[in-house]
This record gives structure tokens, sequence and C-alpha cells, in this order.
């Protein structure tokens, strides 16, 4: 089964369309794929999962250099609005946002460095899949962007977001240490 990936309009972010199998057992889903060079190496250090009911807002997150990450979601269960903001300096989509729905019947979203993600649970018991190349060591790297700021707007009349994540600086007061490489996204 192969996994093909399509470069989406922020440089580097890429959808994977999942290989997937379907009959009476239910289905199985191969999301990425160790040899696909289209993924430039990319090796799951770390693996997460979440499970949100409707309405739960997560994000935006990212991590700063030196423990800057991409990260390949994926859903499980349910489905989410995804969410990502390119914050590298000099990226032809320097701060604008990329919204796309993802499901079960949709392969993995690979996330580059600079860009901090976030995402909305649209169903009940939506379970969302992580798998990042560098893990997470230190709260000094961890990092967010009030998701308001960037113009992202809740579908839920009552949306569940953390404290944290409502106190996290805009997207005008944040200074991005990161740069976009024209070569490598």
């Amino acid at each position: 089964m192969k996994v093909t990936w399509t470069e989406l309009s922020v440089p580097g972010l890429l959808l994977s369309e999942g290989a997937a199998v379907v009959d009476e057992r239910g289905s199985f889903t191969k999301v990425l794929s160790g040899d696909d060079e289209a993924i430039d190496g990319f090796i799951g250090r770390e693996l997460y999962w979440t499970r949100s009911t409707a309405g739960v807002m997560r994000g935006l997150h990212f991590q700063l250099p030196p423990q800057s990450t991409r990260k390949l979601v994926y859903v499980a269960n349910g489905a989410i609005r995804d969410f990502v903001v390119d914050l590298r300096v000099g990226s032809p989509t320097e701060r604008t946002v990329f919204e796309i729905e993802l499901n079960p019947r949709v392969g993995g979203l690979l996330v580059p460095v600079g860009c901090a993600h976030a995402y909305e649970a649209l169903t009940d018991d939506t379970i969302v899949c992580y798998a990042q190349d560098v893990p997470f060591s230190s709260a000094d790297t961890y990092a967010g962007i009030l998701c308001a700021s960037a113009g992202i707007v809740p579908r839920s009349s009552n949306p569940i977001i953390m404290p944290r994540d409502l106190e996290f600086p805009t997207l005008d007061e944040f200074r991005s240490p990161f740069t976009f490489d024209a070569v490598s996204g």
C-alpha cells in the first residue's frame, strides 16, 4: 500500500492520501510510509493522542528552537477543523491561516517547523493522533499564539478552551524566531 503526498498552499505543509483497505471488519489505513521521499526523512520520535468532545479547541501550539519540530497529525475517530499558521519570516504565506477538515478517511497532515497548529473537534469522541520528529523536552520551548488573534473563530457557540491557550500572545505580539527557506519549505 502506497501513501501519496500533496503539498498544500503553505510551503512544506503536506497532506497524505492514506492508503486504506475497507472490508467487513472495518478499515485499515496507512498514514505514513518511512521510505517516502516526499516527507524528507520524517521519523516520529514521540507519539501522542487526544480525545475531545465536540467544541474543544486546542492550540495554536508549536515548539521554539532548539526544539522546533515537524508534526504529523491524523484523526483516528471523529472529525476536526485543523488550522496551521505559518510563522516563518519571509514565507509567501507568512502569518496566514490554512484550514482543512480532517477525519479518518483523510490521511495525515505533516506540519512543517515554524508553523503553529490548532484544531476544533467537530464531533464527540474525536481522537487526534500526533507524531513529532523532535521529542518535547522543556516547558521553556513550548509556545503558542492566541487563536482569535489569527482570525480563527470556533463553529461551536460554547467552545471549550484551556485557560493557558487564552493567555498566549497575539499573532501581532509574537516575534518569530523562524525563517523561511525556499528550498526546504
